[in-house]
């Protein structure tokens, strides 16, 4: 069945985006936070579950702001090379963390390189796991250009994308501290991805690949 997720605090004239970040927490997750923090705005992290027991105040202050802390993957390995147990196992343990830190349960994940096949998403659909990718990627894992990284962005942008970033880099987050501020000022609301696939499909469907 969907889940369905509260989306009241968004307005449905303006134009919304997910903004979702991978791989960490991180150092440089905080900053990103700073910036959230002065400016408003919900998104999405995808979380390595091996990364979770260092970051703890990371992941709980995000919480605490209404972020969405989901599951990425144990560590950064192609689900489509593993078998269907190991893929269960790097999902299931990951959520497992997320779930005793955050008293949350994740209802998708995002699959490393966000590869899949028919052999991820039946797992996916056993733990009652949608997959999210994304529809915008701005490179921000390959060119580490704070300036390119924005421009990618705002070149491409449109309402109800899903913007891939990773909150792994410097360069990063110092341009998600231009990007929130310069799109607010033009109407966008940032919104988590329950948020904005409630709002495009009225919920999320386990098994499910969602792209936008």
């Amino acid at each position: 069945m969907p889940t369905a997720m509260r989306t009241s605090k968004i307005d449905p004239k303006r134009p919304v985006v997910a903004l979702t970040f991978d791989d960490g927490p991180t150092e440089h997750t905080s900053r990103i936070l700073d910036t959230l923090q002065q400016y408003g705005g919900r998104v999405t992290f995808f979380v390595m579950g091996n990364k979770i027991e260092a970051q703890k105040t990371t992941i709980l202050r995000a919480l605490y702001m209404e972020n969405e802390i989901v599951c990425h993957a144990w560590d950064h390995l192609d689900l489509t090379k593993l078998s269907s147990r190991k893929i269960q196992k790097q999902l299931f343990n990951t959520i497992s963390a997320i779930a005793k830190l955050t008293k949350t349960v994740s209802f998708f994940f995002r699959p490393p390189y966000g590869y899949t096949n028919k052999k991820v998403e039946k797992v996916a659909q056993k733990l009652g796991l949608a997959i999210v990718r994304w529809s915008l990627d701005p490179k921000d894992w390959k060119i580490h250009d704070a300036e390119a990284v924005y421009t990618n962005i705002m070149e491409e942008i449109k309402t109800g994308d899903i913007i891939l970033c990773h909150d792994t880099s410097s360069s990063t987050a110092e341009a998600i501290s231009h990007l929130i501020p310069d799109l607010m000022e033009h109407g966008c609301q940032f919104v988590t991805v329950s948020e904005l696939l409630s709002l495009k499909y009225g919920g999320i469907v386990p098994g499910r690949v969602y792209d936008c």
